[in-house]
């Protein structure tokens, strides 16, 4: 009876500990895409409150590019029915201009099986992708003003692609 109540000490630790270093990756990843809610308010809550949810039940997907033992890159998709949406991509400043960013979006279209997944960008980081989505080919499908923030405008790419 003693080695049966070990085994589960040992496995109750196991989940402890697996939980544990689940969370510490769930915040870090976060604290790379933090800058993200100065462009999305309620980045944060959606992060927390859907993406990791959505990812615990296979809705979602978060890619990684590590390099050196660190986060150079993040994407996050979602593949469904409904949807093959590139949610968010960046890559830290420390990557930035080394292919990487070309990596997650190759990544994410293998993933998504579609080389023209649904994007937004807010009108400030248009600039910053335009090469980027002329070299794919995404086509500017939508433009909502007040989307997510007043007075801006979020760019819609590739809506009705699938």
């Amino acid at each position: 009876m003693k080695n049966i109540v070990q085994l589960t000490d040992y496995q109750v630790f196991n989940e402890f500990l697996a939980a544990k270093v689940l969370n510490f990756t769930i915040d870090k990843i976060y604290y790379e895409l933090k800058e993200a809610e100065l462009l999305y308010p309620n980045f944060q809550k959606w992060f927390y409150n859907k993406v990791i949810p959505d990812v615990l039940q296979d809705k979602r997907k978060i890619l990684l590019e590590i390099r050196n033992n660190e986060i150079a890159g993040i994407a996050i998709i979602k593949n469904s029915i409904e949807e093959k949406k590139l949610c968010t991509l960046r890559v830290t400043n420390k990557y930035q201009n080394k292919g990487i960013g070309l990596r997650l979006f190759e990544r994410a279209f293998e993933e998504l099986d579609t080389s023209k997944p649904f994007l937004t960008v807010s009108e400030e980081k248009y600039k910053e992708f335009e090469k980027i989505f002329k070299y794919y080919g995404f086509e500017l499908t939508n433009k909502i003003k007040d989307y997510y923030r007043k007075g801006k405008n979020e760019l819609f790419f590739n809506e009705f692609s699938k």
